[in-house]
């Protein structure tokens, strides 16, 4: 009898494409259907871009492994422009998808996983596919951002070698998914401090780095070039999932570390498709046009998910204000009593009954990390037509309320769900 491998059978399809491909299928139905749980940024190609592709198209040689020289060149100079990165200090990795990328980095150092809680649906499930174990680490989510405690995540290093485990590589994201909160400078540079003591490699997952609300760009960087390696890419930013476009910055300074990568990458992806990456050289030149559509998706991303934390919190749901990206990482704690009288106690109890009751997909906290217990759910912000909604903000609509009612009347309806549910379950357990 065929046998699969035992560490791949732990896993189902990723809960974000999941969730997407469940509420197509009700859609497609006739059914209603309220998506907060696939964080597509739904905002259209620019047209520089699109031109740029159709002038591209008769591209169809291999490229480098690592890239096409001329696009590592631009990428390379527009971080260092608009994030500040000492770019003497890495080399540049272009892959279908910075997924791929923070694959490969896994792959390619060898060692155990530190990972925050909670963290990205993937990051865990790489590392057991590679046979790695997964060294939570712990977090504090509040109005100032997303916390992680230096000296407590030196003492998770500490403890897990004492156990005979070899902790080596932390994954960071900030604006995180699922959280829509950041880390804060002060803080990242304390985290670099340790993870150099420690000899840790951190790779800094900055997929929405260019989606943070206050404008400023972070990376930990600037604090351990000698000890980061960056992916990011331009499904966020620019909405463009889709053309799977990932960056990575290796740090020079791990001998022999982009060679490997460039290895791995030889016998898996081989190359990015010739006219994706000519195309996208325009993304990086920082043409006016395209550095305007960036910070007016941002300032829609802003009004969508701010708008989403405030009427949760108006429903005694702790939600602290995004900060980037799409996200909401909502606590339901303070209505456990009355949500376990309703048969609901861990938190895909709570995404399974927004489902099948209110037609509202939801994420639960476990599939980031969360224990089952923890009453969370990763809310997405992002179910409006995104083109007519940049149209109508670059025509001269306000961003207020009134705007999500016009141009994003799920997102208002998906809150008025969230508020008929929380009246149903605290009738039930009043008549309990």
């Amino acid at each position: 009898m065929v046998k699969l491998v035992k560490t791949a059978t732990e896993f189902e399809l990723s809960p974000t494409l999941a969730a997407n491909e469940m509420v197509k299928s009700r859609r497609a139905e006739g059914k209603k259907a309220y998506h907060m749980g696939f964080g597509e940024s739904p905002f259209p190609v620019p047209e520089r871009l699109k031109n740029a592709l159709k002038s591209a198209v008769d591209r169809k040689e291999y490229l480098p492994t690592a890239g096409l020289p001329e696009l590592c060149e631009t990428v390379a100079a527009y971080y260092k422009d608009k994030a500040g990165l000492d770019i003497s200090k890495f080399d540049v990795l272009v892959a279908p998808g910075s997924k791929l990328i923070l694959y490969a980095l896994q792959m390619a150092i060898e060692g155990d996983l530190l990972m925050p809680d909670p963290s990205w649906v993937s990051y865990k499930p790489q590392a057991r596919m590679l046979k790695t174990a997964v060294i939570m680490v712990p977090t504090t989510l509040d109005e100032k951002g997303y916390h992680i405690d230096p000296e407590e995540l030196r003492k998770v290093i500490k403890q897990a070698r004492s156990e005979g485990k070899n902790p080596s590589k932390l994954i960071l994201n900030y604006p995180s998914n699922p959280t829509g909160l950041t880390i804060q400078e002060d803080e990242l540079k304390a985290l670099a401090k340790v993870c150099v003591e420690e000899d840790i490699l951190i790779i800094s997952d900055e997929i929405y780095g260019f989606v943070s609300f206050d404008g400023v760009y972070r990376t930990i960087a600037q604090y351990a070039p000698t000890h980061t390696a960056i992916t990011t890419g331009l499904s966020k930013h620019l909405s463009l999932g889709g053309w799977r476009v990932g960056v990575g910055f290796i740090p020079k300074a791990v001998d022999g570390l982009q060679s490997l990568l460039r290895n791995i990458a030889s016998e898996t992806w081989s190359c990015v498709p010739a006219p994706i990456q000519q195309a996208v050289i325009e993304a990086y030149k920082g043409h006016e046009d395209i550095e305007q559509h960036i910070q007016q998706c941002t300032d829609i991303h802003a009004l969508m998910n701010k708008y989403i934390a405030k009427g949760l919190r108006s429903l005694d749901i702790h939600a602290p204000e995004p900060q980037g990206a799409f996200y909401n990482y909502p606590n339901f704690e303070k209505h456990r009593a009355a949500l376990a009288k309703s048969g609901i106690k861990t938190s895909k109890d709570l995404a399974g009954a927004l489902l099948k009751d209110y037609s509202l997909a939801a994420l639960p906290g476990t599939a980031f990390g969360a224990e089952p217990e923890v009453l969370t759910l990763r809310l997405s912000g992002c179910d409006y037509d995104g083109q007519t909604a940049l149209k109508a903000y670059q025509g001269g609509a306000a961003l207020n309320e009134a705007f999500i009612e016009k141009y994003a009347p799920r997102v208002k309806e998906s809150i008025e769900t969230f508020e008929r549910f929380i009246a149903n379950i605290s009738d039930k357990s009043k008549a309990a």
